[in-house]
């Protein structure tokens, strides 16, 4: 049985993008509104109820200032009922009356109406709630002096106004919600549906296509953005296979010409075609092609260490004038022979970095080999420490050809020196710089290549310096 990708089955309670988002889109409305009708109802209650208070306001004060409504009042002895069940009647200076709204004044009502002519107040009665206001007759009317009008109205029709005011309320919410729903839907639709592409072209990618078309820019950033990334990661990825190839090729090449050249005098030792007197040259021969061999296998095996995760740096205080001074006594042999003079210079003081002494003995090794192969007989190889502001530098000039311009910054590129060169002079594996620009980063350094004066290629390596006795840089 086949096994299954994790990645091609979603989880049991996986939800859809699109249904997040109008949940919640439809729970932030709900909220709102739950919001809108906590405070809203009091509000409109509030408002109804003011307003039913300016009505039954208005309606005594014109009593008050009428004559001949007063008077009518006061002679009929009746109770006057008006809209909403709102009642009336008059207190006279002699303390009688008329009207069924007498029954809803206390004995303190009636006492601060005689004494201010005003009254505005509320009082429950028989269970219902009923808003009560008192108003003095005007002066000079027939009604007489100190009567006083007298209206009552039930709040009841206060709740009647804010249960009507609530449902038109609740009706525009939920067509509110209603609205958010459908326009989240579109929206969450037209989203999903960008989303939906770049995952699309995610598993394209993953499937190894590469080249995919690039997508007109979407609405929302986010999704443009992912969208755009997308595209650079095929951009990067056909970039990165390309480089692949050309060092699967450069390493078959590589590895081709000494077994070529093994398997050649293997089957001509087999086969007796080598005389006696030429053993020793083919021995040679032989063994040159097996180093070489064994270099490149070297380098390789260097590159994946360098990549691998476990990759482990003891790092203490380095000397740069003893780690110098190390390096060139070991290659003082090889200079000799090449027919190179090896130097090495160091300012005063050179001050200590923080390093993995071992590691960056490799890293140098690896330089002043690419140097030695740059270098003609005849030519000088220098070995540098600087120390300026920024830290310490490590310089390995060589006084060969050089590079030509544009070359300096693609220097660490794996194999371009080799195909840019093997017409030219000799090369190496196309791996060197590269392990030495890896291994200078893992340590935290910089490994830079420059063009010499007059001539040559300056390649240096800098590292923080020591901040105090036994303080590592950063």
């Amino acid at each position: 049985m086949a096994a299954t990708d994790p990645g091609d089955a979603a989880p049991p309670d996986a939800r859809s993008l699109a249904s997040r988002m109008v949940t919640a889109a439809l729970a932030g409305s709900l909220v709102v509104a739950l919001v809108a009708v906590l405070l809203g109802v009091p509000l409109v209650r509030g408002v109804a109820q003011s307003q039913s208070r300016d009505e039954l306001v208005r309606a005594v004060d014109t009593l008050a200032r009428t004559p001949r409504l007063s008077v009518q009042l006061l002679s009929k002895e009746r109770t006057t009922v008006g809209p909403d069940d709102r009642r009336y009647g008059l207190l006279t200076a002699e303390g009688g009356g008329a009207g069924s709204a007498l029954d809803y004044l206390t004995p303190a009502d009636t006492a601060e109406v005689r004494r201010t002519g005003t009254l505005s107040t509320r009082h429950r009665v028989g269970g219902r709630e009923y808003l009560v206001e008192a108003r003095a007759v005007e002066r000079g009317t027939l009604a007489g002096r100190g009567t006083v009008v007298v209206g009552v109205q039930p709040t009841s029709g206060v709740g009647a106004a804010t249960g009507a005011l609530l449902r038109r309320l609740g009706l525009a919410l939920l067509l509110g919600l209603l609205a958010a729903g459908v326009v989240t839907l579109l929206s969450a639709r037209r989203t999903t549906a960008r989303v939906r592409d770049a995952a699309d072209r995610a598993h394209r990618l993953a499937a190894g296509e590469r080249g995919l078309p690039e997508p007109p820019p979407a609405a929302v950033r986010e999704v443009d953005e992912m969208s755009r990334a997308l595209t650079a990661l095929d951009r990067a990825l056909a970039t990165s296979e390309a480089r692949q190839r050309e060092f699967l090729l450069s390493i078959s090449h590589e590895l081709r010409t000494p077994l070529t050249a093994l398997r050649g005098y293997a089957e001509a030792l087999r086969d007796g075609a080598v005389a006696p007197d030429q053993t020793t040259t083919v021995g040679e021969t032989l063994t040159a092609e097996t180093r070489r061999l064994d270099q490149f296998i070297a380098d390789l095996l260097a590159l994946a260490r360098l990549e691998a995760d476990d990759f482990r740096l003891q790092t203490v205080t380095v000397d740069p004038a003893e780690l110098l001074t190390s390096t060139a006594a070991a290659w003082q042999a090889t200079a000799a022979s090449a027919g190179v003079v090896l130097r090495v210079e160091l300012p005063d003081r050179p001050a200590p970095f923080p390093g993995d002494p071992v590691r960056v003995r490799q890293l140098l090794d690896g330089l002043v080999e690419n140097a030695m192969r740059a270098t003609p007989s005849g030519g000088e190889v220098q070995l540098r420490a600087v120390q300026d502001a920024a830290g310490t530098a490590l310089s390995v000039v060589d006084s060969g050809p050089g590079l030509e311009p544009g070359d300096h910054e693609r220097a660490f590129e794996r194999g371009y020196l080799r195909d840019r060169y093997a017409a030219q002079r000799a090369v190496g594996t196309g791996l060197g710089l590269s392990i030495a620009q890896r291994l200078c980063e893992r340590m935290g350094g910089s490994l830079t290549a420059s063009a010499g004066d007059p001539t040559g290629t300056v390649m240096t390596v800098r590292f923080d310096a020591v901040r105090g006795p036994g303080t590592l840089g950063a």
